[in-house]
């Protein structure tokens, strides 16, 4: 409650001392061209009569009306600007509060062969391309690309580095119009120094393919980083060098190298710390479920399974604040345009990482009139190689025809030891992985006309992930009574293959409506080999029959999709139907069993747009889906040191329904923008659990039951204040679910759950000596069952960044949690700081960056589910303070 009120009073004081640094003054008007019709997206851009930097920037609206506030009395030069019009500019004396200058911009016939030259926007949209001029957005406490977009209005940027605009995530990162990371572009975004990016171009209805552009029906956003001219002429880059000088052995070394010609380029980068950062190197492939249904996109998020992970643990705090490693990473990028038509590029990463994660919990479990408590701690030490190596060839055929060829090879290695204590009972567990991956694909594009495409695509996946595993202890007497084992293992292997090929064809007519139709052929191949076992007291090996699995499951599936979309002005109808085939092939141990199916997942959409700024959506959808290996084993599989899990034994088909409703009101470039989506999913059948649930160990039956339900509701509003000069975003969920499950043989029960959440942020757009971002958000569980459970927790922040000069910055960063169930230890702040001088006529930077000032060593939060409430208990990183130079070469 302190904490709180001092947030409050904290906020009162930015709001006064805002609306100190503002003043009342206004100017406004109305834009019309000669024959005074109202002329929208004018670049209103307000500048120092002395300097010419600028001080304000707005736009006016469809009835060509402007506003913007000005922070004081005096000269400012006024710029009106917008592509096939004169530039129009004019210095104003402001000396009353509402100032009213309506303009008049007069047409412009632009010849090819002229040269204009203009002052630069710090914003510039071009259809569907938004321009942003990175100077006009820097505070001066940016360090990577990632700090740099946080800072541009509508781009939101997540703790873990994901980038959206709106409500949407952005498909890629590119520099200078050329992908070196594909999917992974938080490796790029978290390395990339700041200082070298010029502008930062925005791309709607991105197309991956240049000859699907205003073909296919895209909703994708891509980001273009351009680099300032002199950092394009030769070799180029930077090194970053931090070190704890409170005498604990934190660091971080990052360093970029780069050199973008017009035959190669080249991004090479490193980064090696000690101070908790996941640099985004895992993700390198991570796909959209999204992006499913585009064009090209044959076995994408096919993968093979892990039965055990034991990787740590995902908290509400930031991982860089628990995560105790000693990252390693070199990452080489090359683009060759070995001729006109043909580009190769050439990728490699080399990842070592080495974690600890300490925690301890303790459970309260309440099932029927069961009651027990379990009291466990852990010590988890894990050591990681990731090795990948890519090739892709683009080829232009002609300027119809292109030839896109991925290959890629993963090679990985994980290894984690965890020492443990269950109920006063030691145990050390052994996990070791390994992981490779061989992936190629390519793709063929033709287009036929001007409106009409035709595409080609054909992959191959082969990925293998053996695990061998054992714990010095021993927990199932119950389930092997005549056993004096002391100690279990498990061995499994997994390897999953995929191949299939797709064509796809696309029209869109000249009334703007699409019609796609694709068909083909995809096959997958999974065989596990799972035997568990245990260690008798004198050394001998037990191996239960009914405890190890030997199958093959395989699918094959051809498939056809016929999808049209129709345009009526302001309505839009999408009709989506998907036909299936199934060969379905199960063979575990006595078990032959195949399967020929049938079936057809329709959809269909309603979109009606009142206007540009009011829009909505509907959405109903069918699906039908096939039973994935996890489900499939007859036999228990090892998943922890002490829980089994046993799927259905033969496959099976769930089929679930859907309804959405999307309202949009304003775009995320206006001053005003809300977003409501409402979502209700009928699951006629799925599968759940049946349960074994003792003190000592678990067991976990798959099956298959009837109904489930979930109701999903989520409001976003962005709303810019021109006299506070402040944005203010509220949001708000509720999730609804039920589902049935069974616990220690007892008849189904119904599990009813209700999660809320809301809050909200407000952040400063001043010109002065600081900025601010602060928000809160509460977010509240219930679980209802035999037992009802339910908390409330809430999370808090506060920044505050001071630039002095255009050399000296720096930046407060606070946190607070707060746990409802918690009767001790309830309650967490966390205090950051980073100040950061640069030399005027050297290329170095200092910076002085001090973390978890408040030096908590620890943080306590609370879980519950359906059967336990759970307060756990993790070591998080102490206090540190690092002092750094970066220099650019």
């Amino acid at each position: 409650m302190v904490f709180r009120t001092k947030l409050q009073f904290c906020l009162l004081l930015i709001l006064i001392t805002g609306n100190f640094f503002l003043g009342a003054q206004t100017l406004k008007g109305i834009i019309t061209d000669s024959l005074q019709n109202p002329i929208p997206f004018v670049n209103v851009i307000v500048k120092d009569s002395n300097n010419q930097s600028i001080l304000k920037f707005t736009s006016s609206d469809l009835k060509g009306f402007y506003q913007v506030s000005l922070n004081r009395k005096g000269v400012y030069v006024i710029d009106y600007n917008l592509l096939s019009y004169k530039s129009y500019s004019i210095s104003i004396d402001v000396s009353d509060e509402v100032i009213i200058q309506d303009v008049v911009l007069l047409s412009k016939i632009t010849e090819l062969n002229e040269v204009i030259v203009q002052a630069e926007r710090p914003i510039i949209v071009k259809k569907d391309t938004i321009i942003f001029k990175a100077s006009a957005f820097l505070n001066g406490n940016e360090t990577v690309v990632e700090d740099l977009l946080k800072q541009i209005p509508g781009l939101t940027v997540s703790p873990d580095g994901t980038i959206k605009v709106g409500n949407q995530e952005i498909s890629k990162v590119m520099i200078e119009g050329d992908d070196f990371f594909d999917k992974g572009y938080k490796l790029l975004t978290k390395n990339l120094n700041a200082d070298v990016v010029d502008k930062v171009e925005l791309y709607q209805k991105y197309s991956n393919n240049k000859l699907l552009k205003d073909i296919e029906d895209s909703n994708k956003i891509a980001l273009n980083l351009i680099l300032k001219e002199d950092r394009k002429i030769d070799w180029i880059g930077n090194l970053s060098i931090m070190h704890d000088i409170t005498g604990e052995s934190r660091y971080e070394t990052r360093g970029n190298l780069m050199r973008f010609g017009k035959k190669t380029k080249h991004y090479f980068l490193t980064n090696l710390n000690s101070i908790g950062k996941n640099i985004g190197a895992q993700e390198r492939y991570v796909v959209n479920v999204s992006d499913l249904s585009g064009v090209g996109t044959i076995g994408d998020m096919k993968e093979s399974n892990e039965l055990i992970f034991l990787d740590g643990f995902n908290l509400q705090l930031s991982e860089k604040r628990y995560n105790f490693n000693n990252n390693e990473l070199t990452s080489l990028n090359s683009i060759f345009n070995l001729t006109n038509k043909i580009k190769l590029k050439t990728s490699a990463l080399f990842n070592w990482d080495e974690n600890q994660f300490i925690q301890s919990n303790i459970q309260n479990f309440a099932i029927n009139d069961l009651n027990f408590i379990n009291i466990e701690s852990s010590n988890l030490f894990k050591k990681v190689f990731r090795g990948e190596g890519k090739l892709d060839f683009d080829i232009d055929i002609n300027n119809k025809t292109s030839l896109e060829v991925d290959l890629v090879y993963q090679n990985g290695r994980k290894n984690i030891n965890t020492n443990l204590n269950f109920n006063e009972l030691a145990i050390n567990e052994i996990l070791s992985q390994n992981n490779e991956r061989f992936d190629t694909k390519s793709i063929l594009t033709h287009k036929l006309s001007k409106t009409k495409v035709l595409v080609a695509s054909a992959r191959y996946i082969f990925e293998e992930k053996p695990q061998t595993y054992s714990a010095d202890n021993f927990f199932f007497q119950d389930l092997f009574p005549d056993s004096n084992a002391t100690a279990i293992a498990q061995n499994s292997s997994n390897i999953m293959q995929f191949a299939g090929f797709e064509t796809h064809f696309l029209n869109r007519d000249q009334n703007n409506n699409l019609f796609e139709a694709k068909g083909g052929y995809t096959f997958r191949e999974d065989r596990l080999k799972t035997q568990f076992s245990t260690i008798e007291e004198d050394n001998s090996i037990f191996k239960p029959s009914e405890y190890g699995n030997n199958l093959l499951y395989s699918t094959g599936d051809f498939y056809a999709t016929t999808k049209y979309k129709a345009n009526f002005k302001s309505l839009s109808v999408i009709v989506n139907l998907d036909f299936h085939q199934l060969l379905n092939n199960f063979n575990s141990n006595n078990i032959n069993e195949r399967n020929s199916s049938f079936y057809i997942n329709p959809s269909l959409s309603l979109g009606y747009k009142f206007n540009d700024n009011n829009k909505i959506s509907l959405r109903f959808q069918n699906n039908l889906t096939n039973t994935r290996l996890i489900n499939v084993f007859e036999n228990f599989v090892l998943t922890n040191y002490r829980g089994f899990n046993k799927g259905l034994g033969n496959f099976d088909q769930v089929n679930a329904s859907s309804w959405s409703l999307n309202y949009a009101l304003g775009k995320w470039t206006n001053k005003f923008f809300a977003n409501f989506s409402a979502m209700y999913i009928k699951n006629h059948d799925f599968f759940s659990t049946n349960s074994i649930v003792t003190q000592s160990y678990s067991q976990t039956n798959t099956i298959v039951v009837k109904d489930r339900e979930m109701f999903m509701l989520n409001g976003t509003t962005d709303r810019y204040f021109e006299f506070l000069q402040s944005n203010l975003k509220i949001l708000v969920n509720y999730t609804k679910s039920n589902f049935k499950n069974s616990v220690n043989n007892e008849e189904l029960r119904e599990v009813n759950s209700n999660n809320y959440s809301y809050g909200f942020e407000l952040r400063s757009a001043f010109d002065g000596l600081f900025n601010y971002h602060t928000g809160i958000k509460w977010d509240t569980f219930l679980i209802e069952t035999t037992t009802r459970f339910k908390n409330t927790n809430s999370t808090s922040f506060l920044d505050v960044n001071f630039n002095f000069s255009d050399q000296l910055n720096s930046s407060l960063k606070t946190e607070h949690f707060y746990f409802g169930n918690l009767d001790t230890n309830n309650s967490y702040t966390f205090i950051d700081f980073e100040t950061k001088y640069k030399f005027k006529k050297r290329d170095i930077t200092l910076t002085l960056a001090g973390k978890n000032l408040m030096n908590n060593r620890s943080f306590n939060e609370v879980f519950i589910s359906d059967i336990n409430t759970s307060v756990q208990s993790y070591r998080i990183l102490p206090r540190f303070i690092l002092l750094g130079l970066d220099f650019r070469f």
